[in-house]
């Protein structure tokens, strides 16, 4: 692992040798910020230690005791997150694109997704496969140029060095080439896994979304109420399988994306358990305002709000996601995927999430961008990421916020909350629902035209 510097300081530790003092000038230490977010009115503070309940608030979070570890294990993932830059490179590339040119790429990208978690369905593999090759594949293919055949062929290739990480399954080399329809031989299969895990070099760990995710559920889990539960995870997958399609999932850090789909998983959890606690807490090592959280959740729930109920077209894009979903619940009525996207419709109604839904996804990839900038890279030519240490005493900015258990007065009225569908995110969904009837249309001429021709 190299120097011992780099390496987590759990917080059980005490004092670390490691401290501010013994830093260079290009050295900047690494905290994790512990934030309180409230479902009942979308506020996002970071825990004060002047609050009156911050022992208990700060005892639930780490887990102290045996399952100490969650909280450390965390830590760690947020510290690999960090030292990366896979996500602000990628989020360049993404805005430097003029997305309209690279439109048909993008939607073979889509369609390499579907088809991914469509192979990973197929094999039971675990959640977390599909997402950690679409982030992959992202950071070192996507937007670079390469042809369908040879994207493909490579999107390939960090599947199945994924799936070995991942999972004991052994699929061989001829099941995957019948995946394909024999696009391409065995031997173009394993020659291109021998050269993407030289070209990797054993870098190919990623913290992922869906890790984050259940993190942070058995973190806010207590006794009398289980979180980590099959239902809330397979519905926390469908958001995040869902937001893995899209091109921008790969811009924004695996800690925010996976805190947007936990907004969105307990907000529809509320609607059927009651014990679900309105106070969820979360650990950062940057300080996301809580517009950004709200809009990247609204974007997700404007997809899922539109995607069919019983897919029975392997081309379109959330088949095998919704497929997957409807694997864990389609026994559950009030888990079914119509009662997601009646929650989606509502959710995306919200005052604020309309708001950042109009401004654009480039606004929220671009303040994604800056936040990266200003939290881990300094203007000196390298940098390097010393130690995380759970900030539970936050800086005398932060001291004068404090949480408060008892509800607060609604600052935003609850009849803005609920407003119509802006003209922005209506015309996003007739544009999707006009392109499928073109494509259906040119599928029953063609079929008219084999008719005719025979």
């Amino acid at each position: 692992m190299g120097d011992d510097r780099n390496q987590l300081v759990p917080s059980s530790t005490g004092n670390s040798p490691f401290n501010s003092n013994n830093l260079s000038a290009i050295q900047r230490p690494l905290h994790s910020t512990i934030f309180c977010y409230n479902l009942l009115y979308d506020t996002l503070e970071p825990i004060s230690s002047t609050s009156a309940d911050y022992h208990t608030h700060a005892s639930r979070i780490q887990r102290v005791g045996l399952h100490q570890y969650l909280f450390e294990h965390t830590n760690t993932l947020l510290l690999l997150e960090a030292r990366q830059s896979h996500t602000l490179n990628f989020s360049v590339l993404w805005l430097r694109t003029v997305l309209q040119r690279s439109a048909v790429s993008l939607i073979w990208r889509q369609s390499i997704v579907n088809w991914l978690i469509g192979i990973q369905r197929k094999n039971h593999m675990k959640e977390e496969v599909a997402q950690h090759c679409v982030r992959l594949l992202d950071a070192r293919d996507t937007l670079r140029g390469h042809y369908d055949r040879d994207y493909q062929l490579r999107a390939m290739g960090y599947f199945i060095l994924v799936a070995k990480f991942h999972n004991r399954i052994q699929v061989k080399l001829e099941e995957y080439s019948r995946y394909s329809a024999n696009a391409f031989d065995p031997r173009d299969i394993g020659h291109i896994v021998r050269h993407l895990f030289a070209e990797l070099n054993f870098d190919f760990q990623l913290a992922l979304p869906q890790e984050f995710v259940e993190l942070f559920l058995e973190l806010n889990s207590t006794e009398t109420c289980k979180l980590n539960e099959p239902k809330i995870r397979a519905l926390s997958n469908l958001f995040i399988h869902v937001a893995c399609i899209q091109s921008w999932s790969s811009c924004f850090n695996a800690s925010l994306l996976a805190t947007s789909v936990l907004v969105l998983s307990l907000k529809f959890m509320r609607q059927i358990r009651l014990d679900v606690p309105h106070l969820n807490y979360i650990l950062w090592t940057c300080t996301y305002p809580i517009e950004l959280v709200l809009g990247l959740a609204g974007y997700i729930a404007m997809i899922v709000a539109d995607i069919p109920s019983e897919p029975t077209d392997r081309a379109n894009h959330y088949f095998y996601t919704t497929k997957l979903y409807n694997d864990e619940c389609h026994q559950e009525p009030y888990y079914s995927i119509n009662h997601v996207k009646n929650f989606c419709r509502e959710f995306v109604q919200g005052s604020m999430v309309n708001r950042q839904i109009a401004l654009g996804m480039r606004s929220l990839v671009s303040q994604q961008r800056q936040i990266i900038e200003q939290s881990y890279f300094t203007p000196q030519s390298f940098v390097t990421v010393t130690h995380t240490t759970p900030l539970l005493n936050p800086n005398s900015n932060n001291l004068s916020r404090i949480i408060n258990d008892t509800p607060r007065k609604q600052y935003i009225d609850q009849q803005e909350q609920k407003q119509p569908i802006r003209l922005t995110v209506r015309a996003v969904l007739a544009a999707k629902r006009f392109g499928k009837q073109v494509m259906e249309r040119r599928r029953i001429r063609q079929r008219q035209d084999k008719i005719t021709a025979t």
